[in-house]
């Protein structure tokens, strides 16, 4: 009613009647409810409607039924019950059904359904989905004086799901337990969240969250959960090991996992249309935020073949914590015929976490790493070592370059420089300072090496270094400069110098070059950088050169004639010495 009150409270009769005599059968004096018996119980087409004014909703039980059999203590009876049902909130409408075959004996507290069957199937704009339809089949034992219950024979069905299993629990009156299993049927994820009236994902894949299945052993208490001898597929890949929810308040999760192999980069968005990405995509929504507070997560996965970025990975070691708001992920992989080892960790919240990694790769092959990383073709190739301690704070891509900090090292041995060849240097170096035309044949645009050595410095997302080296029989090469990673252009000036012999046009030694160190200027774009000779620098060194040249030539020449004539005012001096002893 409208003043809240409930139009069936006068329905209980005169509340104040004297209680029943000695002699009435509500009295006690029987057997009670342990001994009732029903001939039966047959309900049709009954209804119940309830309307809340207060609340403005109404809702209603039409053709509600309930048919049994003759109950007895201790005997099975059949049952039958349904009801069509129409609700406000959440909006639905659809029809429940119930039936088995059941077994009372509440002397002895113990109680049983076999053939169980529960229906549902409903309809409404408050449905996840818009509409269900679910089936659970089961049979039931429970002996509460003993502490025990079990369901057996589990099969529930709702939409494209189908579960199998069973469950039994233990010590239900002092410290329960249960155990069991159960099993998920390959099913589509994709339609399952549609079902569900969830979006599923984009994926660079289409073909990606199409096949999915589990089946793992449970066991638990009522304060944590296992599932154990795990065995869930997901597309191609297959996940073995153990999950368990150690904590249910705190939800402190512990997992052992071994998978055969997961293609990380197929799951992810595809790439936006027309190449749309980098700073303008990163910041055209709004920051991603991050909470680590009140996780506790500790687990390992191993993965057999691991594909990240394009880079593949094997024999993946990866061991993950929680707590404490901070996240530490510790991995060791193939990698290219090398190694990776590293630890990279994330610690705060908000949109500007503060990120780290300590480690790096050693003996990989840095030339299939680099074309699998970028989709390009490599600039560099040789089996390489590379040591990275670098931070950041963000998680937004571009912010997170902004604050890039640390330091990499890198070695690199029996390799080449790709797409330069500064042995042309030289010889366009030889033809500029002797006006002869410049040579026509680039040759190969690379430059081979016996070892490359660097270390870079960053600061705000600014990369420098000033301590490059390069060697090869043929040449020294050394440079510094810097590399902005936000707009992604680079500024470097390199210095090449002939420790062996070089040949120009006719195969004649390139002498006018041999003692000069040849600049290359380096500018542009990470994807299309430009290498040129710096003619300004070059001719500065030409002429320092000559003038250095020239001195010493000078410098040779007076010491020649001053040698010559002391020797000269020698002879004189005993020659004139000489006459006076005659």
């Amino acid at each position: 009613l409208e003043d809240g009150r409930s139009n069936w409270t006068d329905l209980g009769g005169d509340k104040t009647a004297a209680p029943d005599g000695p002699g009435h059968a509500g009295s006690g004096a029987g057997k009670g409810a342990t001994a009732l018996a029903v001939g039966g119980i047959d309900i049709q087409n009954a209804a119940i409607r309830w309307d809340d004014a207060q609340a403005g909703r109404s809702d209603t039980l039409s053709e509600v039924m309930l048919r049994t059999g003759e109950i007895a203590p201790g005997q099975p009876f059949d049952f039958d019950a349904g009801a069509s049902f129409a609700l406000t909130d959440p909006a639905a409408r659809g029809r429940a059904t119930l039936a088995g075959r059941a077994t009372l004996d509440l002397a002895s507290k113990r109680y049983q359904v076999d053939d169980l069957r529960a229906a549902l199937k409903a309809s409404g704009a408050g449905l996840p989905g818009g509409a269900i339809d679910a089936l659970l089949t089961a049979t039931l034992r429970a002996d509460l004086a003993a502490g025990t219950a079990s369901l057996g024979a589990l099969s529930l069905t709702a939409n494209t799901l189908q579960l199998t299993g069973a469950l039994e629990a233990t010590a239900l009156n002092a410290a329960p337990a249960f155990t069991g299993r159960l099993a998920v049927a390959e099913f589509n994820p994709r339609e399952a969240m549609q079902a569900a009236g969830v979006a599923a994902p984009a994926t660079a894949n289409p073909q990606r969250l199409t096949r999915a299945a589990l089946s793992a052993a449970l066991s638990g208490t009522p304060a944590r959960i296992a599932l154990n001898d795990l065995v869930a597929s997901l597309d191609e890949s297959t996940i073995k090991g153990r999950v368990e929810v150690a904590d249910l308040a705190s939800k402190a999760l512990r997992f052992d996992l071994a998978v055969d192999a997961l293609n990380v980069d197929s799951y992810l968005p595809p790439p936006a249309k027309g190449g749309a990405g980098g700073s303008g995509a990163a910041g055209s929504g709004a920051a991603p935020v991050l909470d680590l507070r009140g996780n506790d997560v500790a687990g390992q996965v191993n993965v057999g073949t691991l594909v990240v970025s394009g880079l593949t990975m094997r024999d993946v070691d990866a061991r993950l914590t929680l707590s404490g708001g901070r996240l530490v992920l510790a991995s060791k992989a193939g990698l290219y015929s090398g190694r990776l080892d590293g630890t990279a960790s994330v610690v705060g919240r908000g949109a500007a976490p503060a990120i780290g990694f300590v480690g790096g790769v050693n003996d990989v092959q840095i030339g299939p790493l680099l074309r699998d990383l970028t989709g390009k073709a490599e600039k560099l190739t040789g089996r390489a070592r590379v040591d990275a301690n670098v931070n950041g704070t963000g998680l937004d891509p571009d912010a997170l370059k902004r604050s890039l900090a640390g330091t990499v090292k890198l070695k690199v041995a029996d390799g080449a420089v790709k797409g330069v060849n500064v042995a042309r240097f030289f010889r366009e170096a030889e033809a500029r300072l002797t006006g002869k035309s410049l040579p026509t044949d680039a040759g190969a645009e690379q430059t081979d090496f016996s070892d490359l050595s660097a270390s870079l410095n960053i600061v705000g997302g600014v990369v420098r270094n000033n301590d490059l080296s390069l060697r090869s029989p043929l040449l020294r090469v050394g440079g510094e400069g810097s590399a902005n990673l936000v707009s992604e252009r680079i500024d470097y000036l390199v210095k090449a110098s002939l420790v062996g012999t070089l040949t120009g046009q006719g195969g004649k030694s390139l002498d006018q070059v041999r003692e000069l160190t040849i600049p290359v200027r380096v500018k542009g774009t990470f994807s299309a950088p430009s290498y040129a000779l710096d003619t300004e620098a070059l001719l500065a060194g030409s002429v320092k050169q000559r003038l250095e040249e020239e001195k010493a030539a000078l410098k040779e020449k007076v010491t020649e004639a001053r040698e010559k004539a002391k020797a000269s005012l020698k002879d004189e001096l005993k020659k004139g010495l000489g006459g006076l002893f005659k």
